[in-house]
């Protein structure tokens, strides 16, 4: 059973690496706000673990192991965090709340509710009831495109990439909130807006 405290590492490991910023013990004491020398002694037991590369001065590599868990940990806390500020709670709560959330939210409840936040956004008139944005989908997640939103010229650039009616797309990596999305379409692994992506309407497999 992974603890919350080796959670908390990896995913401020990560959320430090998706800045730019090298995870060094300094950067990690001041990401978790705690003692530089509880850090040092945390990431030598993830590094025996597997979690982790822990070379002394000059910080830590995420495993793939401990990539996984990671990016894992921070995609439910920026879920709960979405979730969160829809009900009206001020932003400290939001994420003192996620913090603590994104340790027991099982898969299957992350997911529905991701797609709960997605799909309260408006579809297109006409729009059938069984459809959501791509950008609903998570990781790993397939979907087949039912329309494009948008008008024609976006029809067009679109399908330009491979992405027509009745097309199977996989989500690679979601992005969640930010950045572009990863999908794997036709055989091949494309990078698409997160505004293009909420065009792109689809029925989940």
């Amino acid at each position: 059973m992974i603890t919350e405290s080796t959670e908390e590492y990896l995913e401020a490991i990560y959320r430090l690496r998706e800045r730019g910023e090298a995870a060094t013990t300094t950067g990690v004491a001041k990401e978790l706000k705690v003692a530089p020398a509880s850090v040092t002694e945390m990431l030598k037991k993830l590094a025996n673990q597997g979690y982790l590369k822990y070379a002394p001065y000059r910080g830590v590599t995420l495993t793939p192991k401990g990539e996984k868990i990671g990016e894992k940990i921070l995609r439910k806390h920026r879920i709960m965090e979405k979730f969160l500020s829809t009900l009206g709670l001020p932003k400290s709560r939001v994420h003192k709340d996620a913090c603590e959330l994104e340790h027991h939210i099982p898969d299957d409840l992350e997911r529905a509710i991701h797609q709960k936040v997605e799909g309260e956004k408006p579809l297109p008139s006409g729009a059938p009831s069984n459809v959501m944005p791509l950008t609903s989908l998570l990781d790993g997640q397939k979907g087949v495109i039912s329309f494009i939103g948008g008008g024609r010229g976006a029809s067009q650039r679109l399908a330009d990439l491979g992405l027509t009616p009745h097309t199977e797309i996989t989500v690679v990596k979601s992005a969640l909130f930010h950045g572009p999305l990863m999908i794997s379409v036709r055989g091949t692994t494309l990078a698409i807006g997160r505004g293009v992506a909420a065009r792109v309407f689809v029925r989940a497999k």
